[in-house]
């Protein structure tokens, strides 16, 4: 199976595992992944997700070899199902890492950018390669991207098509750290252990207002706070946290 799902503990490791094609995401694989995705979403025993590719790259995004074929509708079906793949990875409730090594190019940049946070090689080449190929962007790249960049800067990478390091992607705030290649998954899944310690439920509507404040007003976003926080003092990891402090002993959360 070219997607994998491994559990190491209250951690799903989801690996995209083409090798021999860098990892290229077929049609069929696009519905992997949206399952993946999914199935750890819904399984209660999972509380962090680890996202990487096997073999030394992310991925070198959509198979090109299957672009074109069977006319506009066969065309508007694999996009869409490119869309259901992105949505599966940015709905997801639970916190998301992107482990990045080797390529990192077209729809799976949107993807590692469509995760809570990135860890990447410093070696690691990012590309929206979509001028090259004569295509618009897709995967929500023009979107994601202007979350985190000024808009010019944005357009330069897009409209040049040009590799951007795993250095450079720090230090432009589209990813979180950069390390020696052989660290990157090591790293991330230590950092996705401990979020999984953490209050699920919590972190679940923090990514919730993280992914609303773009399109609200600062009293819409206290509003949203008011609704969920009536819900969260409700909640089993609140009471335990709670108790905790006043115990001055370390909480452990179960996710509830």
């Amino acid at each position: 199976m070219p997607i994998t799902i491994e559990h190491q503990g209250a951690v799903a490791l989801i690996t995209i595992d083409r090798p021999e094609r860098k990892n290229a995401i077929t049609l069929a694989m696009r519905a992997e992944i949206e399952s993946a995705f999914r199935a750890a979403d819904d399984d209660p025993a999972v509380r962090a997700i680890v996202l990487t590719g096997g073999g030394g790259d992310f991925s070198a995004g959509a198979d090109v070899s299957e672009m074109g074929e069977g006319g506009i509708g066969r065309s508007l079906y694999r996009v869409g199902m490119l869309h259901r793949m992105a949505r599966g990875v940015a709905g997801t409730g639970k916190p998301v890492i992107a482990a990045v090594r080797g390529v990192c190019i077209g729809v799976s940049w949107s993807l590692a950018l469509a995760s809570d946070m990135v860890i990447t090689a410093a070696d690691a080449r990012f590309q929206f390669a979509f001028r090259h190929i004569g295509l618009a962007p897709d995967g929500g790249a023009a979107f994601l991207l202007t979350r985190y960049l000024p808009l010019q800067r944005a357009k330069e990478i897009m409209y040049s098509g040009r590799f951007v390091s795993g250095q450079e992607a720090v230090d432009l705030g589209l990813a979180l750290e950069a390390l020696p290649a052989d660290d990157v998954l090591p790293r991330a899944l230590e950092l996705a252990q401990s979020l999984a310690q953490a209050p699920t439920l919590a972190l679940t509507m923090a990514k919730r207002q993280f992914d609303a404040a773009p399109v609200q007003t600062y009293d819409q976003a206290l509003e949203f706070e008011k609704s969920m926080q009536a819900l969260m003092l409700e909640s089993r990891d609140f009471r335990e946290g709670s108790s905790a402090f006043k115990e001055k002993r370390k909480p452990s959360y179960t996710g509830e």
